[in-house]
Parts: structure tokens; sequence; C-alpha cells
């Protein structure tokens, strides 16, 4: 659609307009007490990631699990924004306050399936968006602010976040998913990015993967991984093989907490182990608390092989096969609530299973089938087959003496505080890393570009950026490619020969008529 000057006019005074308001609700924000706290509810870190880890050992962290603490707090407001900072060698504190995908379009035959088409015109099929992969480098964090209108996280669609032999990594209150992501129509079911003209397939399409095996899976490591009240789903998937993990970990990875998320509408939930070699001694030391899944058809809540899970009062509705606790697993379990799910916990192939007998934390199981031998459902519900149960003595003070576990609800009160707390947008999280959202810093992004550790950057076209120092945002760098034409305006409306210092407004005309307005600053 074209556009009068009169309407760009008005386009401009409702960017001010937008300024004078985001500062508004900073201004609100600021008033907020502690940001970790909500209703006198403490959801600061605890469990596995709090650990430092052994003093004299690779996995040592004073403090324990930090993310980005010490290095500079960023806005990225697009995916060449995002993959910059997180895959760069510093340390940085990732602020995002709005749904991000490539952006980049593409054609499928339907999301269901996201097979690609041959002719990516436009004149058939069902519109969707190229996927990308993030190589998540060490001493990160990454933070979703909510919406204030809508109220919820930002969504991150199509990208796969994957932590190799890396460590220290925080991540809250977002959202992740793989539904449509578009795969080739002969391969499997790969994620394709658009990269430098040409469809590429960039890996399986798990929401977050993290593993140990760059090198090799006997001698690399990861771990101190906190991941909190984030929101995992997928769904309308054509087959159970349309999509992998939402949150999958193998290889040596320890010192972790995954706490107060929620996974719904998808099959194959969480991998914690890749087969039943995968078994290191002591590997994958993971808190797993006041998580909620719903609605999972299929399995894996999570399978878990190897490795010491403390598992507690997490919810569980509606679900396939649940928590399977396989080759060399050891576990403790305490107050949990299974709710119409088929077969919510067994230990029988492999594991081994504490589970808590303290009165008002055991578990509790409504309308479910199979059961663990010596339970029954509240509600009288008949059981269809009863496992047995392989017992352990192991609890996580075990494995380190100074574990902290901010709470243990009791487990009757499970589902309503999971349905309250887990979940990205439940908490306003982002006051607890910095007083105010900063603005786009241009000069640090191209800092990030060139400072990259872990894989390359490309921007929204799927052009590699080779760091090259450019004055504005990437995502309005379209005019050098013959794309569309860039405008620089001030404030005050008048137009710029170049770009200046301060905040610009930006005026983006593509080919196709479609007019873009957005400020950016410029240092």
């Amino acid at each position: 659609m074209k556009q009068t000057n009169s309407t760009f006019s008005a386009q401009l005074k409702a960017v001010c307009r937008k300024t004078l308001l985001a500062s508004a609700l900073l201004c609100s924000f600021s008033m907020m007490a502690n940001a970790q706290t909500q209703d006198g509810r403490d959801f600061s870190l605890d469990g596995f990631a709090a650990y430092e880890g052994t003093p004299g050992t690779n996995w040592y962290r004073v403090g324990g699990t930090t993310g980005g603490a010490g290095g500079k707090v960023v806005k990225a407001d697009n995916f060449s924004q995002l993959q910059a900072y997180l895959q760069a060698a510093d340390p940085y504190i990732v602020i995002v306050d709005h749904d991000i995908t490539t952006g980049i379009k593409c054609y499928v035959d339907d999301l269901s399936t996201g097979r690609l088409l041959d002719d990516q015109s436009g004149k058939s099929g069902v519109e969707s968006v190229y996927g990308e992969r993030i190589m998540v480098a060490p001493n990160k964090t990454l933070i979703g602010v909510v919406n204030p209108t809508t109220g919820e996280a930002p969504l991150f669609s199509h990208i796969t976040f994957v932590m190799q032999s890396v460590d220290n990594i925080i991540i809250r209150n977002c959202r992740f998913t793989m539904k449509g992501v578009p795969v080739l129509r002969t391969g499997e079911n790969k994620i394709v990015a658009w990269r430098n003209g040409a469809q590429v397939e960039v890996g399986d399409p798990d929401c977050i993967g993290i593993q140990a095996d760059k090198v090799s899976a006997k001698t690399d490591w990861g771990g101190h991984i906190w991941i909190d009240h984030c929101e995992f789903f997928n769904g309308g998937a054509a087959n159970k093989d349309r999509y992998d993990g939402l949150l999958d970990c193998k290889n040596n990875v320890q010192w972790m907490t995954f706490s107060y998320n929620y996974f719904h509408d998808h099959d194959k939930s969480c991998l914690w182990g890749k087969g039943d070699s995968d078994v290191y001694e002591n590997c994958r030391t993971i808190s797993f608390h006041h998580n909620f899944f719903d609605q999972i058809e299929g399995s894996r809540l999570p399978l878990q092989r190897g490795g010491h899970v403390h598992y507690y009062n997490n919810y569980m509705r509606g679900c396939e096969d649940g928590w399977d606790i396989r080759t060399g697993a050891v576990a403790y379990e305490e107050g949990c609530y299974f709710e119409d799910t088929k077969s919510p916990i067994r230990s029988d192939r492999g594991g081994s299973l504490n589970i808590s007998k303290a009165e008002g934390y055991d578990c509790i199981y409504k309308g479910c089938n199979n059961l663990m031998e010596g339970y029954a459902n509240i509600d009288g519900a008949k059981i269809s087959k009863s496992f047995p149960v392989t017992k352990t003595d192991w609890v996580p003070t075990q494995t380190t003496s100074s574990y902290t576990q901010h709470y243990l609800d009791k487990t009757v009160d499970v589902p309503a505080i999971c349905e309250k707390y887990s979940g990205a947008g439940k908490v306003e999280i982002w006051k607890a890393y910095t007083s105010a959202i900063p603005m786009v810093d241009v000069s640090e992004f191209d800092h990030a570009i060139k400072n990259y550790s872990t894989a390359k950057t490309y921007d929204a076209e799927g052009k590699e950026m080779a760091g090259a120092t450019t004055g504005i945002s990437h995502t309005d760098m379209l005019a050098e490619t013959g794309s569309s034409r860039i405008e620089y305006y001030d404030l005050a409306g008048s137009r710029l020969s170049a770009p200046q210092k301060g905040i610009n407004i930006v005026r983006k005309v593509s080919l196709d008529g479609h007019v873009s307005v957005k400020k950016v600053i410029i240092r």
C-alpha cells in the first residue's frame, strides 16, 4: 500500500507517542518491589544450578549459575541481534520485549507438515518463516519482558537454542515453539534456514538442546544452566516425528535447574540421555520442580537415562506416558500430582527411584491408568497395570550438602500453584537484572558480531554478517541489497541526508509498496 506524506507525519507522531508511553511504562515498572518475588513467594535460583560444583574440577564455578552477570545489559530487537549477542564471546544479559522470528518468508504445503514448496513465489502454499539455530555461548542471560497490554512474554518461533559444551546460561520468562517450522520436501524433519541465498538444514527441531559432544562425549562437559518460567509447545503436527524435543539434554551436563516451566500440546517432550550408553558417571544432575505438563500426547516427561534428578512439586495433566526412569537413572520424587495420565511414573526399566513418604508430600494420582505398585487413584478410578518400583535411597544432599530448595509444597496444593505460576508471563522478572529496559545499542551489536565465539550471524535476508560496522540496526540494512529504500528523519520529522547520532526515525519502503517506520538509536 502506498503512503502519503500526511500519513507519514501521523506515523512520526505515533512513534513519538510510543516513546513517551514506553518511558511511562519504565517508570511504573521501576516501582515494582523485588522482581524475584510475587505474592511473597521467592522465585530466585535454587536446586542444583545454585551449586558451585567441586573445587579443583573444570565444572567448578564460584557463585553457581550466574549467566551474563557482569556483562552489559543489551536489548535484542530482531533475530540478528539476538543471535549475535547469544553467540558472542563476551558475557551479556539480553532483554527481549516482543516476539522474534527470522522474518524470512517461505511457503510450505501445510503447517502440519511444513514441506517447502519448489515454487517460493507465494502463488501457492501456506506462508511460514524459515528457521535458524543459535549456538549459545557461555555466560549468557536471556530474559523476556511481559507485554503490559497482552500479558504475554516474547515468543521465539522456529529458532533452536543449542548449548554445546558450554556453561553458565540463564533463560527466563520466554516462550518457544517450532510450530510450522519448514523442512525439505525430500529430507528428514530438520530445521531449514535461509543462508546466503540457499536453503540449509541446520539441525533437529528442538526448542532447546543441551549437550556436550563438540569434540568427544567422553571428555566434553557443560552445565550450570537455569531455565525458569518458560513455555514450550508445538501442536498440530501431521505425525509424532514432525517435531523433536522441547527441552532435551544429553552427555555430561551438570548442575542444572528447570523450574516453573509450562510444557503443552506436543508429543515427545524431554529426552535426557541420548541412548543407553549415555550414562556417564555423575552426568546430568538436574533439579526439576514446579513444572506443568499439560496435554502431552506422547511421552518423555522426561525420559531419563543416567544422571541424578530431583523431581518435585510437578503437575502432569492429560498426558500419555510420563516420567520414565530408565538405564542407570537415579531419582528422588517429592510432592507431585498426576491427573488423567496413562502412565505417570515408572522405574522398572533399569532406573531407580526414591519416593518421599512424608505425610502430605507423597504422590497423588487422579484418573490415571498405570501406577506404581502400592498406589491408587484418589478418585477410585480403576488401575489397568501396576509397575514394580526399583528403589534407591538417594537424596540430593548426598550429592552436595549445600543443596538448596526454596519450597516443598504439599502435594494437594501443587495443581493450583503450577497453574498460577508455571510458564512465561506469570511473573515479571526483568527488573531483577536491570533498572530500565535498554535502548538498542548499534555499536554494541557490531561488537558482538565481530566477537562471536561459536557460530556465524545472519541478517534479515539470511546473509552472513562478517562484522562490518554499520550505523543502523541490521533489520534496516536492506537498502544495500536493492530490495527497499531507506529514509532517515529526526524527531521533528525533517528528512536527514544520513543517520545522525542519537534517536533517528527510519522509514523503509519495500518494492511492493509496503512501508514500515521505526525508531533506532545511533551511537
